[in-house]
């Protein structure tokens, strides 16, 4: 059997080209001006097609729009997994690397990683299956917690009915072995590294003595520690 892949033929090598064509010029209005920006018409106008003809490849908005999000997803995760990948740390450290990738994601991609948490209509995804930072990023988070934590006792969130939701969460997102303690602290870091981006992006910080970066540290440190005991 040939591994090589299937050679497409003109036709579909032209509708490839002109999805990531879409894709592209989709980015670039949601970069510029935002998710509600984002129209048929105004892809169409930019791309000098007819809406008739975009819809032919998305047959209406919010298909466009779950798609994007999920594109966006994959990036984020991919820029995650390339740095902690890229750096030969202890575990401890690679939190760091790992939040600090997640940050410099949302600050080059402010109005992409807008649309995958505020900016847009819940229903858009309604029905699909997503891989967000919840998962795959999320998974890498916990195994770094997981290590840290090795035989240290705070195996617990020292909230019983708390560690009966972690344990089954950690379960239904299929993520690495862990105890409840691990799991509570990588919510714990994304939660907080999501609420002071979050703050960083809405100009909170502008004018101000205070280093997001610094902050973002200080708030993982704190965490780790914890479970390190």
């Amino acid at each position: 059997m040939s591994d090589q892949a299937p050679v497409m033929n003109r036709r579909e090598r032209l509708r490839a080209q002109t999805l990531q064509e879409i894709v592209d010029s989709s980015f670039a209005i949601i970069d510029a001006d935002g998710v509600h920006a984002l129209s048929i018409a105004a892809l169409a106008r930019s791309m000098a097609m007819s809406a008739p003809a975009v819809y032919r490849y998305f047959p209406s908005r919010d298909a466009l729009l779950a798609h994007l999000i999920l594109l966006s997803y994959e990036q984020l995760t991919a820029a995650m997994t390339t740095a902690v990948e890229a750096a030969a740390q202890v575990p401890r450290t690679l939190v760091g690397v790992l939040v600090a990738a997640y940050r410099d994601w949302a600050l080059s991609h402010r109005r992409r990683y807008g649309m995958l948490f505020s900016d847009r209509d819940d229903n858009v995804l309604a029905g699909k299956s997503v891989e967000t930072p919840m998962h795959q990023g999320m998974a890498m988070l916990v195994d770094l917690l997981v290590a840290i934590q090795g035989d240290a006792p705070g195996s617990t969130s020292g909230d019983r009915t708390l560690d009966g939701q972690l344990t089954h969460w950690v379960s239904s997102k299929r993520m690495p072995e862990s105890s409840a303690g691990a799991a509570a602290a990588a919510i714990l870091i994304w939660t907080r590294a999501h609420g002071i981006i979050s703050l960083e992006l809405s100009g909170v910080f502008e004018n101000s003595t205070i280093e997001a970066r610094r902050l973002l540290d200080l708030e993982i440190d704190n965490v780790v520690r914890g479970l390190a005991g």
